[in-house]
């Protein structure tokens, strides 16, 4: 049963409020793969990865492009995602965004679930200089941010926050019409903050859902198009090319010098 919730104006201001040190975290290659963000015993707004409001988080950088697109499972559409890039030199933000509806869409466990999101992963990020996530709520009810690392398992999947270069995983808790009452149908904007960046493209199954089965769904994957970062291939060249020792170089000269030499005699 879905349950409208009113706030007064204190207790809105109260929720979209972030704390001083909030502000995006990094994500390791290394050592805890998972950042927590906060949990069901968490104010959701006393948490880290709060990055502050969506101007706040992107700040400095603007708006590249923006697009959205269904969420299909089965044959139903169950939802929106809303995708964007955010940049500013080498420094790129990927924002993903959902909105769940309450159309039950045929889960084999029980044809009455509406679809709910454990996990949005995102690709393209094993060549990034460095990797940052965090979140931005629009509204008080947005879904925040409850893990966020560099891995491509989520909820009940096997290896579950295993390190994996290219991914990004964010953690949450997405359904219109939850069994256990305890979450929206909307999440927060969900940020990527990488560095190292040369541009984007449109990439195939460059983000995926992962419904886990928390209360008992069947475990469903849906998969969509997404914006991804490119990088300059001619950087990484010049970045890997060796740098010619002080010998290398008095050689390079001498054969110009000889070069020359030739030339002139051929004018006479």
């Amino acid at each position: 049963m879905k349950h409208s919730v009113v706030l007064g104006t204190a207790s809105l201001f109260a929720a979209l409020a972030m704390p001083a040190h909030a502000a995006f975290v990094s994500l390791p290659s290394s050592g805890t793969i998972m950042q927590t963000c906060a949990d069901s015993s968490t104010s959701s707004t006393s948490v880290a990865c709060g990055a502050g409001s969506v101007s706040t988080a992107t700040s400095g950088l603007s708006l590249a492009a923006s697009t959205s697109r269904s969420i299909v499972a089965g044959s139903t559409t169950v939802g929106t995602l809303y995708d964007r890039v955010y940049r500013s030199g080498s420094t790129y933000i990927f924002g993903v965004r959902i909105d769940m509806n309450a159309n039950t869409w045929g889960d084999p466990n029980d044809p009455d679930f509406t679809f709910e999101v454990n996990d949005i992963f995102r690709t393209g990020f094993a060549s990034a200089t460095s990797l940052q996530g965090g979140y931005s709520k629009t509204t008080a009810a947005d879904e925040y941010l409850r893990e966020v690392g560099r891995s491509n398992s989520g909820l009940n999947e096997s290896g579950t926050g295993s390190f994996d270069a290219d991914w990004v995983r964010f953690h949450t808790d997405i359904n219109v019409d939850d069994p256990d009452d305890t979450s929206p149908g909307t999440s927060a904007w969900y940020w990527v903050k990488a560095t190292g960046v040369s541009g984007f493209t449109t990439t195939t199954e460059a983000i995926r859902l992962w419904q886990g089965g928390e209360e008992g769904q069947s475990l469903y994957s849906i998969l969509l198009s997404g914006y991804t970062p490119t990088y300059s291939s001619s950087l990484a060249a010049s970045m890997l090319a060796p740098v010619p020792e002080p010998a290398e170089y008095a050689m390079f000269l001498a054969g110009l010098g000889v070069l020359g030499v030739m030339a002139r005699r051929r004018t006479r």
